[in-house]
């Protein structure tokens, strides 16, 4: 180091603010991205070869004649997610998989006109693998499902 002033120039310009946006709105706005949650398919076959595609039944219940009429079906496991059905009091649903933090269930839901169908899922499948119907698919609240027998 033969010129410490120097060095210590070079370092002062380098962090100078200079091109830097004014506020931190600006520097926000510039790098906003808009966060979508998009589509998530639910999966099937967690268990293995060994088990049903999904592990058991459920029934939608918990809906106040006040508040929720229905359950809302979203394509995934958040809030913002697109509604894809909505699931009344009392309809059965195929519980497949989980959210992470536990909150969602990834759900298979047989027709009305056929709610005894089997939506292919009460067989094993060889791995796990995205729900690809014939039954509609989705999540929901996991606090608006509880297992069936």
């Amino acid at each position: 180091m033969k010129n410490p002033a120097l060095v210590f120039l070079l370092l002062l310009s380098a962090c100078s603010r200079e091109g830097m946006p004014a506020n931190n709105a600006e520097l926000y706005q510039t790098n906003a991205i808009a966060l979508t949650p998009g589509v998530r398919p639910v999966r099937i076959g967690e268990g293995g070869p060994a088990f049903r595609a999904c592990a058991s039944i459920g029934e939608v219940v918990n809906l106040s004649p006040t508040g929720e009429r229905y359950l809302p079906l979203r394509a995934a496991p958040f809030a913002e997610a697109d509604e894809v059905a909505q699931l009344n009091e009392g309809s059965t649903v195929f519980l497949c998989t989980r959210s992470l933090d536990q909150r969602w269930q990834g759900v298979v839901v047989p027709p009305a006109d056929a709610p005894t169908s089997d939506c292919g899922v009460t067989a094993s499948v060889a791995g796990p693998r995205a729900y690809d119907g014939p039954c509609r698919s989705g999540w929901v609240l996991s606090g608006f499902v509880r297992p069936a027998g």
